[in-house]
């Protein structure tokens, strides 16, 4: 009885869906599950799937997608690298249908060609987004640092990009973390911005503090600077630091 009602419950039915302007092979009232339902539409339509024929499948008392047959000149939604337009809930679009691309920051269209109509279900001159002059590429690689965002492979003009530097390491001026921008096309990196082991121990046993444009260092407890005194500030003059201190014990 019971192996009986096991394999009852394996074997489950399910009538074909309807499907308007199309059939399937075969066509019958009901099919068992684990059924691959292959179907084509009739002539001047397509199914909304981007070939000429299509398949679902029954599992379980559930059809895996709704057959459906559209007009054979809709287009589909084209995919367009670097770029974003509105997408149809319908998941075509209708012929005569305008898309208009925008591209992704960094990029800009080719030839200033921003759309792209849908015609006899193809799209006419889809645009192509390309890299601005004024963009940059990936940004360079520092010794001792990782950036601390999302890789992207291009960059738009005035972007910042903001390293941290590996525990131990700092920068010539004593910061744990260095940014750089993206400018007309190239980024603003100098020697200023690497990570030195040598700067990560000159800043130790020393709390900063800063005002605008005066930096203000303490000596931890128990160090002192060369002058015997364990705080000193330093301030910045035409783009330039006065030298900073060192706290030794």
């Amino acid at each position: 009885f019971w192996p009986l009602v096991t394999a009852l419950r394996e074997i489950i039915y399910k009538s074909a869906a309807d499907l308007d302007g199309g059939f399937f092979v075969p066509q019958q009232a009901r099919y068992p599950s684990g059924t691959v339902l292959p179907y084509a539409c009739d002539e001047g339509r397509k199914p909304a799937e981007d070939t000429w024929w299509a398949t679902i499948t029954c599992t379980n008392g559930k059809w895996s997608s709704t057959p459906m047959c559209i007009d054979q000149k809709a287009c589909f939604p084209p995919t367009i690298p670097n770029g974003k337009y509105t997408e149809s809930s319908d998941g075509w679009y209708e012929e005569r249908h305008i898309l208009r691309i925008r591209c992704d920051p960094g990029y800009e269209q080719l030839n200033q060609i921003a759309t792209s109509s849908c015609l006899n279900g193809t799209w006419s001159s889809l645009p192509i987004c390309e890299s601005n002059i004024t963009s940059c590429s990936s940004p360079p690689q520092i010794p001792h640092a990782v950036i601390i965002q999302e890789y992207q492979e291009v960059f738009a003009a005035d972007s910042k990009v903001v390293y941290q530097c590996e525990t131990g390491y700092a920068t010539e001026e004593r910061h744990t973390n260095t940014s750089i921008y993206c400018v007309a096309g190239s980024w603003s990196w100098s020697e200023t911005s690497s990570c030195s082991n040598g700067n990560a121990n000159a800043a130790e046993n020393l709390d900063i503090s800063t005002d605008k444009s005066v930096v203000l260092y303490q000596c931890d407890n128990g160090y002192f600077m060369e002058d015997g005194q364990n705080r000193k500030s330093i301030s910045c003059t035409a783009g330039t630091w006065t030298e900073a201190p060192t706290c030794s014990k």
